[in-house]
């Protein structure tokens, strides 16, 4: 197992067994299991609807070398400013050129997880830029040095007493507010910083390839704020938020809000981010970092048709005991699984286990895409191609040639063949679960003993 997969698991046991966290975690369960219930409703015929947004999505996907670039020219005969990045290190470094070729020094960001995804606040921090974090779940993440454990909720594995207590050291405010005490202060401290912004960092949700837009939704409404005062707006945007028409955003944002706590189900704010003004610059920073390897792949491709709604990781058993902190990936659940296998195959591995095939995150899905398939294609290559399983593989060889003859099981007594089951399994199998034990007598020892005493 390489590094990364013993820290993933050293930090696997740690939290599964937090029965405070599993409480939280639950709790986020059932609140969107409340809110799922009625999202049907919302849709004469949900099941067309789905399909139409993957059709969309995988359009693009089929033709990404013509939309790209039609996307550019539209967006530069806009008036934006179009960036290529291969990776998160040519992402973060144009960025930070950005900046300083602008002599930002008010700088404010939105929620974005391809800043997440590259660490970007980190790296700005490092080069001593001045960052403040808008989004709400964000901003109290950021107070704690941590990042956001979900797309959809940040701050989602906090409790109310110790966000008022961390609020209480930095801002010097009263012990023990109420969330909406804390929302005034939220709302206070970041008041002046978008008064006085100069630059704004933000995500998107699409780029649309005919007009050269980024259409961007929100709740909280500071996406407009910080877009409003800033002269300069940098827009992160990976490459595959890419969509054909601007039409088709009537089919892909309702389903992107499907999920909302909001009876109406949709964002607050939408915006369509087009034509700078006179003395404003946009521009647009279009990431790949390993995307089109995940595209060159014929079955994991489909995991870019997703549209970050969350839903996956809201209903997901596992997402639901460890948390997302646990993944170490800015996509944390089902889609962050399935994209890790982009990277080495050796780095990745421990991820490909996090999934125990129960397909409800395909059932809620507004794209429809078969995540749990798409994970089993990933333990496929795994085994295929990393030369670590081979230990575990001459295991496995083994057992099936035990198992699969009667006459091998027979050969050895039950206290041996739980002890060598224990010592094969002892380590995979985990401390907190008891290893089945095996009958004093085999199947057709009984199958045996009960035919003589017919005869």
């Amino acid at each position: 197992m390489t590094e990364k997969g013993l820290v993933f698991s050293q930090n696997v046991k740690r939290v599964a067994f937090d029965e405070a966290h599993r409480e939280r975690m639950m709790s986020r369960y059932d609140l969107f299991m409340s809110v799922a219930e009625d999202c049907t409703n919302h849709y004469n015929n949900i099941k067309l609807e789905k399909e139409r947004a993957f059709n969309i999505r995988n359009k693009a996907f089929k033709n990404y070398d013509k939309y790209l670039v039609d996307f550019e020219t539209n967006a530069i005969t806009n008036g934006c400013i179009v960036r290529w990045a291969r990776d998160a290190d040519e992402a973060k470094y144009m960025v930070y050129n950005i900046l300083s070729d602008e002599k930002s020094k008010n700088i404010v960001k939105t929620k974005s997880v391809e800043a997440e995804e590259i660490g970007l606040m980190q790296y700005l921090e490092m080069k001593k830029n001045d960052v403040t974090e808008t989004d709400t779940g964000d901003f109290i993440c950021y107070q704690f040095n941590e990042r956001p454990s979900d797309i959809s909720h940040s701050a989602s594995h906090k409790t109310r007493d110790e966000i008022a207590e961390i609020y209480s050291d930095k801002f010097g405010v009263k012990e023990n507010l109420n969330a909406k005490q804390l929302m005034t202060v939220t709302r206070k401290v970041l008041s002046d910083k978008y008064l006085n912004s100069d630059t704004a960092i933000i995500g998107c949700d699409f780029i649309v390839a005919d007009t050269g837009d980024v259409i961007i939704s929100e709740d909280e409404g500071n996406i407009l704020k910080s877009i409003a005062n800033a002269n300069v707006t940098i827009v992160l945007a990976g490459i595959d938020k890419l969509i054909p028409t601007i039409d088709d955003i009537n089919v892909l944002l309702p389903l992107s809000s499907l999920y909302e706590v909001m009876k109406i189900k949709a964002k607050a704010f939408y915006t369509i981010l087009s034509k700078p003004e006179k003395q404003q610059k946009i521009y647009v920073i279009l990431i790949d970092n390993k995307r089109s390897k995940i595209l060159e792949k014929e079955h994991q491709r489909s995991i870019m048709t997703c549209i970050e709604c969350g839903a996956c990781h809201n209903i997901c058993p596992i997402f639901n005991t460890i948390g997302g902190h646990v993944y170490d990936n800015a996509f944390p659940g089902p889609v962050g699984v399935i994209r890790s296998i982009g990277d080495e195959y050796e780095d990745m591995a421990h991820l490909a286990t996090l999934c125990a095939s129960c397909h409800q995150c395909e059932e809620y899905c507004p794209i429809n895409i078969k995540i749990s398939d798409l994970v089993l294609r990933n333990r496929i290559e795994i085994a295929k191609n990393k030369n670590s399983l081979i230990a575990e593989k001459r295991v496995f060889n083994y057992l099936m040639k035990r198992v699969l003859s009667r006459k091998e099981m027979d050969k050895t007594k039950e206290f041996l063949n739980r002890l060598e089951l224990k010592q094969m399994m002892k380590k995979t199998w985990g401390i907190h679960r008891v290893i089945p034990d095996f009958a004093e007598q085999s199947f057709s020892e009984i199958w045996r003993s009960v035919n003589q005493q017919a005869d």
